[in-house]
C-alpha cells in the first residue's frame, strides 16, 4: 500500500463525474481516486502486456506515467499491441503511447524515455516512480529492474506471454520475494520473444489486464496482492493457476550426478539425456500442455502438465510411479519447468531438469 499525501490532492468537477463509478465503491472512494491521481507509474516496453495496461491505468485515473521503449511500430506489432494503428507504422511508440494517453486522459503527465532501460540509467529511472511494470520481452532487461527495484525498494510488476499462456507475479512487495528468487540468472535463460516463437494475440491484452489489476490494488491498499505466488493462465483450457514461490535460494548443478540422497534441483544436458533414453530406469516428465506434447515430445515421456504437478495426488503418483527410477524433468524453455522443479523440490521428490529445454 502507497501512503502519498493527499492534502493537495483534489478533483475537478469533471473528474467526479468521469469517475462517478468508482467514487461509489467502499475500495475507492474519494480518497482511493485521489491516491490514484497521485501514483506514479514506470512501464518499461510498449508491447502488447503494456498496451492494455496503459489504456486502463490512464482511462482509471493515474495522472503521472513514463515510457521506456527504443522501437518503432511495426507491421507485424498490430494484432496484439492495440495501442497503435497503421498510422503510426515507422514511428517512435513512445510517441505514439504519449499521444493516445493523452486521447484518454488529457490530464496525464506522460514523461517519455525513447531509450533501453539499462544497467547504467536504471536507477536515475526507476528512483522516480512508485511501482515498475514489467512489459519487456528480455530476460536481460528484467534482471537489470529486478536488481534496481530491490536497490530503491520499489515494487515490480512482471508479466510474460507466450503461444496460448502467460503469467504474471508482484516482486519485491513487503519483503517479498524477487524476479531473480523465480529464476535465477545462473540459469542463462533463452529468450522467446514473438517473433519466434508467436502469440495469441489477445493473451497479451490479458496479461496486461492484470499487471494493470495489480497495480491498481497496491495503490489503494486493498485485495490479495500476487506476491510470492505466480499466477499462470493458459487460454487453451481456459484456466488460471496460482503457484507458491519457494524463496529459499536453490543451488543448481550443471552435470549429472548418481547422489539421490541430495535434495538440490540437479541440471542434465542434452547429450547426456540422450544417452540415457534407452535407460528403463528413467522417466522423462514432459510439463507443457497436452497439446504442445501431441506434437512433438521425448519418446516414452509421460506427459503431466504443471498445473497437476501441484496436485498431492499428482506428485504421490510420481514417487510411486517413479520409485527407484531416475526422473527428469522438462518444457520447452524452460519457464515451466523451473516452476515444477520448485514444487518437487519442496515435496522433497529427487530429480534433475534438462538444462536447455527440449530441443524439437
Amino acid at each position: 500500500m502507497l501512503n502519498p499525501s493527499l492534502k493537495y490532492i483534489s478533483l475537478s468537477k469533471d473528474e467526479y463525474k468521469k469517475y462517478a463509478r468508482h467514487l461509489i465503491l467502499d475500495n475507492i472512494g474519494i480518497s482511493g481516486q485521489k491516491r490514484l491521481k497521485k501514483a506514479q507509474i514506470l512501464i518499461v516496453g510498449l508491447g502488447g502486456l503494456a498496451s492494455s495496461a496503459i489504456i486502463y491505468l490512464t482511462a482509471a485515473g493515474i495522472e503521472n506515467i513514463g515510457i521506456i521503449d527504443s522501437d518503432k511500430v511495426d507491421q507485424s506489432n498490430l494484432h496484439r499491441q492495440v495501442l497503435y494503428t497503421n498510422e503510426d507504422i515507422n514511428k517512435l511508440k513512445v510517441d505514439c503511447a504519449k499521444l493516445k494517453i493523452h486521447q484518454i486522459n488529457p490530464n496525464c503527465q506522460v514523461t517519455i524515455f525513447p531509450y533501453k532501460l539499462n544497467q547504467h540509467n536504471s536507477t536515475d529511472l526507476i528512483k522516480n516512480y512508485d511501482i515498475i511494470i514489467d512489459a519487456c520481452d528480455n530476460f536481460k532487461t528484467r534482471y537489470i529492474i529486478d536488481s534496481a527495484c530491490y536497490k530503491l525498494h520499489k515494487i515490480h510488476i512482471y508479466g510474460a506471454i507466450k503461444s496460448f499462456e502467460g503469467q504474471i507475479s508482484v516482486f519485491n512487495y513487503k519483503g517479498g520475494p524477487k524476479y531473480s528468487d523465480l529464476y535465477p540468472e545462473s540459469l542463462k535463460l533463452e529468450n522467446n520473444n514473438c517473433n519466434t516463437v508467436g502469440v495469441v494475440g489477445i493473451i497479451t491484452g490479458i496479461v496486461g489486464l492484470l499487471q494493470a489489476t495489480e497495480t491498481i490494488k497496491i495503490i489503494l491498499g486493498t485485495g490479495e496482492i500476487l506476491s510470492g505466488q505466480i499466477l499462470i493462465y493458459n487460454a487453451l483450457n481456459t484456466s488460471f493457476n496460482k503457484i507458491k514461490i519457494n524463496c529459499k535460494q536453490i543451488v543448481l548443478k550443471t552435470n549429472y550426478q548418481k547422489d539421490k540422497k541430495s535434495s538440490d534441483i540437479k541440471l542434465i544436458s542434452n547429450n547426456t539425456a540422450k544417452k540415457l533414453l534407452h535407460k528403463n530406469n528413467i522417466i522423462f516428465i514432459d510439463v507443457r500442455q497436452n497439446i504442445e506434447f501431441k506434437k512433438s515430445h521425448i519418446k516414452k515421456a509421460l506427459n503431466i502438465p504443471l498445473k497437476y504437478i501441484k496436485n498431492k495426488s499428482t506428485q504421490k503418483f510420481i514417487l510411486s510411479y517413479c520409485l527407484n527410477k531416475t526422473i527428469i524433468i522438462y518444457c520447452s524453455h524452460n519457464s515451466r519447468a523451473i516452476i515444477a522443479s520448485q514444487i518437487l523440490h519442496k515435496q522433497r521428490i529427487n530429480h534433475y531438469r534438462l538444462e536447455n529445454g527440449f530441443i524439437q
